[in-house]
């Protein structure tokens, strides 16, 4: 059995106090067990602010916070206090490009025994590009809890993206987002954007047969109202545990990962999803024919 938390994060533009509160709530998921502990997208220095239209010093406040992996002075303090404390956890940061005016939207595995790996945001929005490049892979990491994949935010809307960390053999889908209600009515019952979450969430996790793991920021920051709801859904797109809407905290549930992907591999009568699969038929998807849509 394993214990998984997901922290729905009160947000911050101030790095030291975003540290602070991601090693209170990793200590807070330590005592309640936890082998795992997942944070939101750009997690430590705060989510840029003005989501539809970025402006010159919200994109300068990125670069002056972005830090190197895993030696930046913040990246360290996680790192270390995760070994401290014998588990592993998932950031979402700017990552220095290693060149002037190259960030990146990273996310940060690390463990028991240090810096485990890194993923890098693969489908960045377009207001998103003014800040951060693309990342361009999807690695899979062996740990003691089982292999994780990592995907952000706009990437679930991409069945392509958990598809090809499953078949690169992750058993936990994990996702960090910045996922705010943006349109509509602020309910987040009725909330398009709410509902759109919600729906890929538990997608992602039954067509792959694989745990699935989101954080988000909850209620106001940066002028807008984000949706919390981190949660953790077993491999048959159920919701075991969830921190609920608007409302920062952890959601933990213990579950067991080889069981609950076998348990879903029994139920849809096999590992269908893997065997079935007619790649040789998928000419548009792999660009052997022009696609007849052109975003």
């Amino acid at each position: 059995m394993t214990v998984i938390a997901t922290a729905a994060l009160e947000g911050s533009y101030d790095i030291d106090l975003s540290t602070k509160r991601h090693l209170e709530l990793m200590d807070e998921a330590a005592a309640a067990g936890a082998e795992l502990v997942v944070f939101p997208e750009i997690s430590l220095q705060g989510y840029p602010r003005d989501l539809t239209s970025f402006y010159p010093e919200r994109i300068k406040d990125a670069y002056d916070s972005a830090e190197s992996i895993p030696d930046g002075a913040h990246v360290r303090l996680i790192v270390d206090h995760a070994k401290e404390l014998g588990i592993h956890a998932i950031f979402g940061m700017h990552e220095t490009g290693g060149s002037p005016g190259v960030i990146y939207n990273t996310m940060v595995l690390t463990g028991p025994d240090g810096y485990i790996g890194s993923y890098r945001k693969v489908h960045v929005g377009i207001t998103e590009q003014l800040t951060w490049r693309n990342g361009d892979d999807w690695p899979v990491f062996d740990t003691a809890i089982g292999r994780i994949g990592m995907l952000i935010c706009y990437d679930k809307m991409w069945p392509e993206s958990t598809r090809e960390l499953m078949l690169r053999g992750a058993d936990i889908l994990v996702m960090s987002t910045a996922w705010p209600m943006v349109t509509g009515e602020q309910d987040p019952e009725t909330n398009i954007w709410s509902q759109l979450y919600q729906l890929y969430d538990r997608a992602r996790a039954a067509e792959n047969t694989r745990w699935f793991v989101s954080s988000n920021f909850a209620g106001d920051f940066g002028g807008c109202t984000f949706l919390g709801l981190s949660q953790i859904i077993d491999p048959l797109g159920r919701v075991v545990a969830t921190t609920g809407p608007l409302t920062p905290g952890l959601a933990v549930a213990e579950v067991d990962i080889a069981e609950g992907i076998a348990e879903a591999n029994a139920l849809l009568m096999g590992a269908r999803l893997i065997r079935d699969r007619r790649p040789d038929t998928y000419h548009a998807l792999s660009g052997r024919i022009p696609s007849a849509v052109d975003g």
